[in-house]
């Protein structure tokens, strides 16, 4: 019989990598539950429903994605995304018209979708990935300081208890300004990074099969 799991918030300082939280009410910390961002709640308070900053839906085709802050009117979601197969995604902003989706959050290698970048008042602004798939944010001017980054749920034991840290959303000062981008713009490449992850695991899943299949013949 499994142990029951208790779902903690976890303590800036200790939990918050690849830094901490800076010492000022403008940096915040979002967590995103469950940790799935095709559907999801982005909260400051897991306990607290009035602290819920976007609340993300997705059909069950996964073909459209809808980013909504608590206030928007039905028809008029922050984000409307697109999924298309065999053509380029596209997204609309509160209710506006729908654009390509790399016109927007371009990518700045060809075949990657790492890094990507957008702009907004002057700035650009980039997401990469890590090694192990953690993203980050920088504005292009300062490459190697973090203004956002994203840690997924983990499971460890606390005080002798099974227990899972939420994920969260890190937002320094600068990626605060522009928090609805910063979110959309992470909701869209973390969901890619994953299903590049899962592409990944199969492929390599399918090629350790096929050499048992061949060793064993």
């Amino acid at each position: 019989m499994q142990s029951q799991l208790t779902l903690v918030e976890p303590l800036p300082g200790i939990f918050v990598e690849p830094g901490v939280l800076q010492p000022t009410s403008a940096s915040k910390l979002l967590y995103v539950t469950p940790d799935n961002v095709k559907k999801c709640t982005i909260t400051l308070d897991l306990k607290d429903p009035e602290q819920t900053q976007y609340i993300v839906d997705s059909n069950l085709e996964l073909t459209h994605m809808h980013v909504r802050r608590p206030y928007d009117p039905p028809d008029q979601p922050l984000a409307a995304l697109h999924r298309r197969e065999f053509l380029s995604d596209k997204i609309s902003f509160r209710g506006g018209d729908k654009i390509k989706v790399k016109n927007w959050l371009k990518p700045l290698k060809t075949f990657s979708s790492f890094p990507a970048a957008f702009e907004e008042n002057g700035n650009t602004y980039v997401w990469d990935a890590s090694i192990v798939g953690q993203l980050s944010m920088f504005n292009a001017s300062e490459p190697n300081v973090p203004i956002a980054w994203f840690q997924g749920s983990r499971k460890m034991v606390m005080n002798g208890a099974p227990t899972v840290l939420p994920a969260f959303l890190v937002l320094q000062p600068d990626a605060v300004d522009i928090q609805d981008l910063t979110v959309v713009s992470f909701l869209i490449l973390e969901q890619k990074a994953r299903m590049s992850s899962k592409r990944s695991e199969l492929t390599s899943g399918m090629a350790v099969h096929s050499t048992v299949i061949v060793d064993g013949f």
